[in-house]
């Protein structure tokens, strides 16, 4: 899937800000492939993505492989978990930390028989008292949410049962300052202040 041009890397209008947004674009997608092997690849990304955009942890860790997990991230100064048990504490901390709320913003998606590759730009939320810590960047309101954006190309890897066994992702370099940008109080999905797991 190629949606005919490259995307703009600019921050994306809060009022078309979707978490499901990638869901249905694979969705969509699925409809067009027969072979029952990239079929049951692209099903589990989009139980994958579905269930880490609603913060549904335990659903999350039901579509990844107990057998092996291999992640790397490129362009970022951050490590990744290499185990299964590793992986559950990523994504614990990823939901708890409240930096699971994105909008990926797909141009392209690609299903093989061993991996499925999505390009495009990620948009996500930080809550502001988490981006020095994590980033060194110092915000101007530490109370305030940001929106995070990156181009962002990632490869996720399957094991022979078709259960997610690793994501090896790309961007254009680590965060900077200008990536992220101040969002209102108004401009913020209500979704970001219930918590699934600390609420």
């Amino acid at each position: 899937m190629y949606v005919g041009q490259i995307l703009e890397n600019k921050p994306i209008d809060m009022e078309r800000f979707d978490t499901m947004a990638v869901v249905e674009v694979a969705q969509r997608h699925l409809e067009t492939i027969k072979e029952p092997r990239r079929r049951q690849i692209l099903q589990n990304f989009i139980d994958h993505a579905r269930t880490e955009a609603s913060g549904d942890y335990e659903g999350l860790m039901a579509t990844c492989s107990r057998k092996e997990q291999h992640y790397a991230s490129y362009g970022s100064r951050f490590g990744a978990p290499q185990s299964y048990a590793e992986l559950e504490v990523h994504y614990r901390g990823l939901i708890e930390s409240n930096i699971y709320v994105i909008h990926f913003e797909a141009e392209k998606l690609v299903v093989g028989d061993d991996a499925l590759v999505v390009e495009g730009l990620v948009h996500q939320l930080y809550p502001g008292n988490l981006i020095e810590p994590i980033y060194g960047i110092a915000v101007d309101d530490p109370d305030a949410v940001y929106l995070a954006t990156k181009r962002t190309c990632v490869f996720f890897v399957f094991d022979e049962d078709g259960m997610g066994a690793g994501e090896h992702s790309y961007s254009d370099g680590p965060l900077t300052a200008d990536d992220l940008v101040k969002l209102a109080p108004d401009e913020v999905p209500e979704r970001f202040f219930k918590n699934p797991l600390t609420s």
